[in-house]
């Protein structure tokens, strides 16, 4: 799979805490994106984790999800979202997913790219959602949402990608700090063209690369290209997130989750049966929530030409079949 990535228009330019340096001039390590480059064995190297996942009951959506519904010129009916849950075995709390129902990402697609990320990156992570589009997603107050065909695991990682930024130290936004903005003044390229828009977006691209050295087996050095331009980005990047990308281990925090609303009228109708509200368990005073700052980010990528791994995306599916399999055998075994 490949893609290659171009700025888009902002979605919600107001949401960003920290400003973005308007284009970095600096000369490029791959002139054609990163996702030809690693793809393939972030793929091989990182294995998604084993999960279980159950629908919701319909007509009940986090409200988080109906507003980045309702966000397009043109909003998308709530009715025709699928929300369920997915429970990674490396966390005790589930994620939520919202997906629509002509959306080119599959369940079993969002379930195996998000679980093959490491747990204390997603852990940034509220909510996963699926739109129909083009090819972009983007990344808002800890909510990934990616619109059409994103199947690609560099993908999942530069959005996610954002929220670790946002999240993952206690003083705030990395890609603000003086140290990455010297580093970046100091070292002789940034990994794409993308990267060179601005200070935020090259930091996650930064982290691609350092995910890309971190699991593969003899690191960049199998690249195929000279990394050195950009050593000094690395090290900031290394220093502030290597950590969270070390596969394995358990979730520490996780984000708090809000308010569930209904569908609308619709939901409670003859045509189909509305069953009972949802209870959110990460709430504060939950051992693992956090309360994160969500008016943040919002600035939409676009990515080409991606094209996704078929044969993988089947196996995920059967994989996720047999995990589901085995959780219902269980819990019948348990209640005997």
């Amino acid at each position: 799979m490949f893609s290659s990535i171009t700025k888009a228009a902002v979605a919600a330019t107001a949401l960003f805490g920290a400003p973005a340096l308007a284009g970095l001039g600096k000369p490029t390590l791959f002139k054609d994106g990163l996702s030809p480059h690693v793809n393939a064995e972030f793929m091989q190297y990182m294995p998604s984790t084993p999960s279980t996942n159950g629908p919701w009951s319909w007509g009940w959506i986090p409200k988080r999800c109906a507003d980045e519904a309702n966000r397009p010129d043109v909003p998308f009916s709530l009715y025709d979202f699928e929300v369920f849950n997915v429970q990674y075995e490396d966390c005790e709390e589930a994620w939520v997913f919202c997906r629509h129902t002509k959306a080119e990402l599959s369940q079993s697609q969002l379930i195996d790219y998000f679980g093959r990320l490491p747990v204390h990156e997603r852990q940034s992570i509220s909510y996963v959602m699926a739109v129909p589009g083009g090819g972009s997603a983007y990344e808002i107050g800890g909510m990934v949402v990616f619109q059409g065909n994103t199947a690609s695991v560099s993908v999942f990682q530069h959005e996610v990608g954002h929220a670790v930024d946002a999240y993952n130290n206690a003083d705030g936004s990395s890609s603000s700090t003086k140290e990455f903005l010297d580093a970046i003044d100091g070292d002789t390229c940034v990994p794409d063209d993308y990267a060179n828009s601005s200070n935020i977006e090259d930091y996650t691209q930064v982290g691609v690369l350092l995910m890309y050295n971190t699991v593969v087996p003899g690191g960049l050095d199998k690249i195929g290209a000279d990394y050195s331009c950009l050593s000094k980005q690395l090290a900031v990047v290394a220093a502030r997130q290597q950590a969270a990308m070390e596969l394995g281990g358990t979730c520490t925090w996780r984000q708090t989750y809000g308010e569930v609303i209904s569908m609308g009228p619709a939901s409670g109708n003859n045509k189909r049966a509305i069953g009972a509200k949802p209870v959110m368990t990460l709430v504060p005073g939950h051992p693992l929530a956090v309360e994160k700052d969500i008016n943040r980010g919002g600035e939409v990528t676009v990515y080409d030409n991606i094209i996704s791994n078929e044969a993988a995306d089947a196996e995920a599916a059967e994989k996720q079949a047999a995990w589901n399999a085995v959780a219902r055998h269980r819990a019948v075994r348990l209640s005997i």
